[in-house]
């Protein structure tokens, strides 16, 4: 089902559930007068209906920047079964029990629904932080995670490099073994570290691919002890 289609099915479901409030209005009330009692009652079936239903066009408004802003769905339902239940419970204290006035009444239904407000306030921000939380993980996961790659590719081209360069392969060896064990820190402190790194080990695949063609790169120590410090540089950096 697409988007369009499954919106054109909850406006449907959405208008037969409207008529059928609507038809049980109309034969409830029949040929006599509408009180201020049947007003308050009805007025509070719509509402009760019309936040039933809210939930259900949360998708409709999930796009471009809104998406961080849908609320947390299970906060909103008990909202809604709470709303729905003292609703129904303020209807029955009025007309069953007696017990309330139409004015309190009135009072009470016009604080059920500033309390549902809030809640869904509350569930929008609940789920606008989850989203900056997520937002933040997958930034300072942004180049952890290509350096650990990266460097386990690059550990078969070290293992291969010639006696010669047992020094250098040492260091690099420790190094890559080291970068298994970066961890992600708050804020962009690590970023440019791990650009630096991953520039690096960049640099070192392709001396490596040289030294396999038969080159003699004379800078092969010094880019060893370069990634070396980078990767102590970037370990020392904690939450």
């Amino acid at each position: 089902m697409t988007k369009n289609q499954s919106l054109l099915f909850r406006v449907l479901i959405f208008l037969a559930g409207a008529g059928i409030v609507a038809l049980a209005f109309l034969i409830s009330r029949g040929d006599r007068e509408l009180t201020a009692i049947d007003g308050f009652i009805w007025t509070s079936i719509g509402l009760m209906y019309l936040i039933f239903f809210f939930p259900f066009f949360f998708s409709v408004i999930r796009t471009g920047n809104f998406s961080g802003k849908i609320p947390m769905l299970p906060l909103v339902w008990l909202g809604i079964l709470l709303y729905i239940a003292a609703s129904i419970g303020v209807i029955v204290l009025l007309v069953v029990a007696n017990i309330l006035s139409l004015n309190i009444a009135i009072i009470i239904q016009a604080i059920l629904l500033f309390l549902f407000a809030i809640n869904v306030y509350f569930a929008c921000f609940a789920s606008s932080h989850a989203v900056r939380v997520i937002a933040d993980e997958a930034g300072k996961q942004q180049y952890i995670n290509q350096l650990k790659s990266k460097a386990q590719s690059l550990l078969l081209s070290v293992n291969r490099l010639p006696a010669e360069y047992e020094k250098p392969q040492k260091i690099l060896q420790q190094s890559i073994d080291d970068i298994r064990y970066i961890s992600p820190v708050d804020g962009g402190a690590g970023s440019d570290l791990e650009l630096r790194i991953l520039q690096s080990l960049n640099t070192f695949a392709e001396i490596c691919d040289g030294v396999s063609a038969g080159a003699h790169p004379a800078s092969l120590d010094h880019e060893a002890e370069k990634l070396q410090m980078l990767v102590k540089e970037r370990k020392l950096l904690k939450n």
